[in-house]
């Protein structure tokens, strides 16, 4: 319960005017709620490689910004 918290808290801030949608979407909708936690998931991957950031890792970086990118749209869509 606490890790659903914390993934929609973190999504609520990401998209404040949206918090009532989100709410009720993220705990009747399975499928949004396996997007948000792919969302979360790779928000803190792409921050865990850029405060380690040695260069080597631009690949990874770039793939999970772009998957970053479509889980956003697909989340958008869905509220």
């Amino acid at each position: 319960m606490k890790n659903e918290t914390y993934i929609l808290n973190l999504v609520v801030s990401e998209f404040p005017q949206k918090k009532k949608e989100i709410t009720a979407l993220y705990f009747q909708s399975t499928s949004f709620l396996e997007i948000c936690e792919d969302y979360v998931m790779c928000k803190n991957s792409i921050k865990k490689i850029e405060a380690n950031d040695t260069g080597a890792n631009n690949k990874n970086l770039n793939d999970l910004k772009l998957a970053f990118s479509d889980l956003k749209e697909e989340l958008l869509s869905r509220i």
